[in-house]
Order: C-alpha cells, then sequence, then structure tokens
C-alpha cells in the first residue's frame, strides 16, 4: 500500500467513525468552523471551541475534526510519521498543549511556511489514533509496524553476518599470504610445533573457518585456540618483518 492510498483509506475509515452524541456533533462542526476563520483568528477559536467540552468525547471529536481537516499520516510499513498542518505557529501551539493534556506528546517544525505538529513515535501515534476513535486502524498501524521492524531487524542480521563473513574471509587471505610468506623464506620450520601445525594446515585450506580448521588439526583444538595460534603466527611475521602480499 503506497503512502497516498493508507492515507486514504485511513480518512475513509475515519470519516466513517459514527458519532451518536449531539455534543460530541457540535464539537467536530466547532472544529471545522474554526478552520475557516482567518489564520489569525484560529487559534483562539480552537482554544474556544476545545474548551466548550461537555463529555469525556468531546475533545477526541474535536481533535478528529482537525485531524481530518489538517492532518495525514504515513504508511507504517515505510516509517512512522503523522502530522496536522497549520498556517500559524499558535495553531500549532493550542493543539499541542490539547494534546498533553491528553497525555500525547508531539514536536513542532516549519516546512514550506506552514506550521507542522508532527509525532513520530510509533506508540505515541498508535495513542493518537486510539484517542480519536480509529480503533481499527490502531491494529493496522500496529501490524505494519511490527512487520516493518521485523523486517529492518531480519536485513541488519543478515548486513551483520555479511559483514562479519567478509571480515573473516579478508583475514584468511591476510593469514594464507604470510604463512606463504613464511615458507618461502624458509621461516616456518623456525615455528613451535603447535603453531607450524596450524600454518601448514591454514596454508592448506584457506577458505576454511576457525572451528572447521580446529576440526582438521590433530588432536583437534576449539575456534578459541585455532585464532590464538594464528595470531602468535602472525605476530612472530611481524617480528622477522614479512610483508603481506594479497592477491
Amino acid at each position: 500500500m503506497s503512502e497516498k492510498s493508507y492515507a486514504e483509506a485511513l480518512r475513509e475509515s475515519l470519516a466513517a467513525i459514527p458519532v451518536k452524541k449531539k455534543c460530541c456533533q457540535h464539537a467536530m462542526k466547532d472544529a471545522e468552523a474554526a478552520m475557516l476563520l482567518p489564520a489569525d483568528a484560529r487559534a483562539d477559536a480552537i482554544r474556544e471551541a476545545a474548551g466548550r467540552s461537555k463529555c469525556s468525547l468531546c475533545l477526541s471529536h474535536f481533535v478528529l475534526a482537525l485531524f481530518l481537516t489538517r492532518g495525514s499520516v504515513t504508511d507504517p510499513a515505510k516509517r512512522n510519521h503523522l502530522e496536522l498542518a497549520f498556517d500559524t505557529e499558535d495553531e500549532c501551539a493550542v493543539l499541542s498543549e490539547i494534546l498533553a493534556g491528553q497525555g500525547i506528546e508531539t514536536r513542532q517544525t516549519v516546512r514550506k511556511k506552514q506550521h507542522i505538529c508532527y509525532i513520530k513515535d510509533g506508540e505515541a501515534i498508535a495513542d493518537f489514533l486510539a484517542y480519536i476513535g480509529a480503533n481499527t486502524a490502531v491494529f493496522d498501524f500496529m501490524n505494519s509496524r511490527i512487520e516493518r521492524e521485523f523486517r529492518n531487524n531480519v536485513n541488519r542480521q543478515v548486513n551483520c553476518d555479511t559483514a562479519n563473513i567478509g571480515k573473516a574471509l579478508r583475514a584468511a587471505e591476510e593469514q594464507t599470504a604470510v604463512i606463504r610468506a613464511l615458507l618461502e623464506g624458509g621461516l616456518i620450520e623456525k615455528l613451535p610445533p603447535d603453531l607450524k601445525q596450524t600454518a601448514e594446515i591454514r596454508l592448506k585450506y584457506p577458505q576454511m573457518s576457525l572451528k572447521e580448521l580446529g576440526g582438521v588439526h590433530e588432536p583437534p583444538i576449539g575456534k578459541s585456540g585455532v585464532n590464538h595460534r594464528l595470531a602468535k603466527i602472525m605476530d612472530f611475521a611481524e617480528a622477522a618483518k614479512i610483508k603481506k602480499d594479497i592477491n
């Protein structure tokens, strides 16, 4: 679903929310009327209209009407972002005060001469949607958010594994090149028997992992043991001023 189609579907579901109580209907009409006033009069009108709430649902319906008039939300499968765009900073500030009173924190910015009251935290967006009565949208939003985060986690793990594989391959190439240089320089015979064994095995099996290398030792040794021996071989080569020649 594209951002546009998601926003449109949400707007349609919000517009279809039944408003049974007359006081809530009036609250929505007050919000719509406030948005038709001149820009410099809207902030006071919003504050006054919000203050006329007669029941616990009036204010949430008032905010719902503001959102239908000025709001938008990004497809949660892509990113978390909900906003209401106003013409003045005061309008933004009043809405932020109203939402803060309901435990919903917002931020403000300016974009293309519009003052934006926005939310980027996924849980806060879900709280906002629940507050304005979009219960079905909350479940859809949370499911899409969870799916996106799962994909991102999988991608991060794949990238991490790929990086680790690349790092291991580069280390193996370097070790093989150094051991080959030791062999060609007649220095491999100066290694202690255990290091010589590991050097010869690494040279014979340049693509093996440390765990696999440990398994072909006689007797077998662990991954950390192989790593320790290879580190000592590299230190020996460095002390002997062996230059790396990795093709």
